[in-house]
């Protein structure tokens, strides 16, 4: 076995002569078994052991038991002491969670503190196995299907490549000793009932299972890394990010075969789940203005794009003016020949401008207004826009509805909200950066000019 287990560590890359490795030792027979092959390999490592006080003197036994082979092979070990009860109730999760979550952030800050470069526990290929079983059951998606990985981040599985049955076989042949978990035995846990019920259900209709899984198992892995080539080239035609917020070209998105799998894989980066990733792919083709919640992001349909953002990023863009920050009053006596004002993140100067200055200084450009001073009523008011605002566009005679004009102009959802007006009493003067209102515009009685621009 040790050169199975030496030739596997070479194909999969797991990690170089020079480097150490913290093992992960239970007291149980494949991590016992994994210890040995170690040792057997003169490989750099040292051992980390948790107690988590789960099965009383069984588990203080376990700790004694792991320490002394330590001690008999001249390995370096560690141990910690948990109160797994304590912490699964405190966090709310169950006993399982609450052991794995402990084991995993002391095994890193281990790892980073006596300066390890990878974690080796001793998952073989019939955990694997269990594995895929289990997420069949969940629906985890393809990624579920391959398996346990040999290798992820420091965390690596020396061991996949061996059935129970030939660690079994090594540990008899070796003469190893090990400790035995009772709740290995216990069905209490979903791992266990697949391992004690379902595969050996399994193995009456298949003897051969694991042979069979083992070569699955090889094809989904390929399949997988196949899929996430293509999920890393479907992410980068149709989102790109802007200020922490990401757009989905929807265009984009239906030029894909297979693209509800991809849509799914991608937005669960974002934590909505199956059955939002599907509601959110057919409503590509609906009407825009559907908001779907996940727990640290809101995604919004709009006409062209799916806009993600954190839930603080997103308004309705209906804001009522009176509240502190959403409107700016300004009064005649504020402005002098050139004034300046802050409004949200906005810089806004006013220029009061005669007749005569206006050859040399004016300037067609969305984001300035001139109007004719002597028909405003002061003081006037920047303000967001909200439902029934209306006003008459420069060069039309009838009204149009603030909305209905966005609309119009295609104007997205998300941009909707950094919409403001400039009102004089309740009539608009300008939709800001959009088009101007008939009723303020310049003519040939016009003596005085206000010019407003957008810095």
């Amino acid at each position: 076995m040790l050169h199975a287990f030496l030739t596997y560590i070479n194909e999969q890359k797991l990690f170089e002569p020079s480097e150490k490795v913290l093992l992960t030792v239970s007291g149980g027979k494949d991590s016992v078994a994994m210890l040995d092959l170690f040792c057997g390999a003169n490989i750099l490592f040292a051992v980390a052991h948790c107690n988590f006080q789960l099965r009383g003197r069984d588990s203080d036994e376990d700790q004694l038991f792991v320490e002394n082979l330590c001690k008999e092979n001249n390995v370096v070990f560690h141990t910690k002491t948990f109160d797994t009860k304590a912490y699964a109730k405190k966090n709310k999760i169950s006993i399982e969670m609450a052991a794995r979550t402990l084991r995993y952030e002391w095994f890193e800050s281990l790892r980073k503190e006596l300066n390890f470069d990878y974690i080796a526990t001793a998952h073989h290929l019939n955990d694997s196995i269990e594995t895929v079983l289990l997420n069949l059951t969940k629906g985890t998606g393809i990624s579920g299907l391959k398996g346990i990985s040999a290798k992820k981040g420091h965390i690596i599985r020396p061991m996949l490549f061996a059935s129970r049955q030939e660690i079994d076989a090594y540990v008899a042949k070796k003469k190893l000793s090990w400790r035995e978990d009772s709740s290995n035995a216990s069905n209490d846990y979903q791992r266990n009932l697949i391992r004690n019920q379902v595969v050996p259900l399994l193995k009456k209709i298949n003897p051969n299972l694991d042979e069979t899984f083992a070569r699955n198992l090889e094809r989904f892995q390929s399949l997988e890394a196949d899929f996430r080539k293509n999920l890393s080239h479907f992410k980068a035609t149709v989102m790109r990010e802007e200020n922490g917020v990401f757009f989905l070209k929807i265009a984009n998105i239906r030029y894909w075969q297979s693209a509800n799998y991809y849509l799914e894989e991608l937005l669960k980066e974002f934590g909505f789940n199956y059955f939002q990733s599907k509601e959110i792919f057919n409503s590509l083709d609906g009407l825009s203005g559907k908001v779907f919640h996940a727990e640290n992001f809101t995604l919004l349909k709009d006409r062209e794009e799916l806009v993600i953002t954190a839930p603080q990023q997103w308004l309705p863009p209906q804001p009522l003016p009176d509240k502190e920050g959403l409107c700016l009053q300004i009064n005649n006596d504020s402005l002098n020949t050139e004034q300046s004002f802050e409004f949200l993140d906005k810089k806004l100067r006013f220029t009061v401008l005669n007749i005569e200055e206006i050859d040399s200084k004016f300037e067609r450009n969305n984001t300035i207004l001139f109007a004719d001073f002597d028909k405003i009523m002061f003081p006037i008011t920047f303000r967001t826009w909200q439902e029934g605002d209306w006003f008459i566009p420069l060069g039309m005679k009838g009204k149009k509805k603030i909305s209905d004009f966005l609309i119009d102009k295609k104007i997205s959802l998300n941009l909707k909200k950094n919409i403001f007006l400039l009102t004089s009493q309740d009539a608009v003067i300008w939709v800001a950066g959009q088009r101007a209102d008939d009723r303020f515009k310049l003519t040939d009685t016009t003596k005085k000019i206000l010019k407003v621009e957008i810095m």
